[in-house]
């Protein structure tokens, strides 16, 4: 299943990216519509995605004693940062996930179109669920490339949960102020305009929600230098799960790369073929004179 996931999203998650544009005038509706059937269309590998990690997860712990229907929660080794930071980035996907199936909606996202929920939006996903992994992964690589264990492990979980904390106070204040209509991308505003100055309490938010962020990261550094001085000691060589159930073989036309990369090529050209070459060939793209504000 996490096979099928990888090559879904591999297909699905290339042509999408005019549902950032459902509201520039250019693109034409018909192209909106079918970028807008692709993005709803990348929900299902990562459903799929959160189901194998969740299921895995599930199965390790019951394997450890864990019982009832939440009970395995608590089994599982929240110890290990890669575990702890497992849990922090499926939450930061929940609520980045959900942010991403109204900007997949033509009509709402005309609410947000350059707002600062985009920004809120994708800095969760990337910036939340996709970084912290990094961290996890640099606290298992580290000692396998460096020889020296892991000297901090409860400062490692510090760092997963502040940065875990640190995203979400910067993201959800962006997630309001975006709906309350402002803009991203803005270098200055005007607090002392009432509408704006109803938003400060949120960008102050964000912003000791950055700090927190920046503290994080500085944990990092720290930690991996300190992991990298000291006596030596044998590293136990990485060791990989196997599965429970018995490998089904696929075709081997679907077990490799040639037919979902022709796929995603073909249905790249079918998205964006004909929009890009309708912006080299058309014989007046300016706006005309006779609209410009005079």
């Amino acid at each position: 299943m996490g096979r099928l996931a990888f090559v879904l999203i591999l297909v699905f998650a290339m042509p999408i990216g005019i549902h950032h544009l459902f509201v520039d005038p250019q693109v034409g509706s018909g192209f909106k519509f079918l970028h807008g059937v692709f993005t709803g269309m990348v929900v299902i590998p990562t459903l799929l995605t959160v189901f194998t990690l969740v299921a895995s997860l599930e199965l390790a712990a019951r394997l450890r004693g864990g019982r009832g229907l939440l009970g395995w929660i608590a089994a599982l080794p929240w110890d290990r940062p890669m575990v702890l930071a497992t849990g922090l980035s499926l939450l930061m996907l929940a609520l980045g996930g959900a942010g991403g199936i109204i900007n997949m909606s033509y009509a709402l996202n005309a609410t947000i179109h350059n707002t600062q929920w985009i920004t809120g939006h994708f800095h969760l996903i990337f910036g939340g669920a996709v970084v912290i992994m990094y961290f996890a992964m640099a606290y298992e690589f580290w000692p396998q490339l460096t020889g020296h264990p892991l000297r901090s492990p409860r400062l490692a979980r510090i760092q997963l949960w502040l940065w875990f904390i640190g995203m979400n106070v910067v993201t959800l204040p962006w997630h309001v102020v975006g709906l309350m209509g402002q803009p991203r991308r803005m270098a200055y505003y005007d607090w002392s305009d009432p509408q704006a100055a109803a938003q400060a309490p949120l960008v102050v938010a964000s912003a000791i929600g950055g700090a927190v962020l920046l503290i994080s990261a500085f944990l990092v550094v720290i930690i991996l230098i300190r992991s990298s001085v000291g006596e030596r000691t044998a590293v136990s060589p990485m060791e990989y799960a196997r599965g429970v159930d018995a490998r089904v073989p696929l075709p081997r036309a679907l077990n490799g790369f040639g037919v979902w990369v022709a796929l995603m090529v073909g249905l790249t050209v079918v998205n964006y073929g004909y929009p890009i070459a309708q912006h080299f060939f058309l014989k007046q793209t300016a706006v005309p004179a006779d609209m410009v504000a005079k």
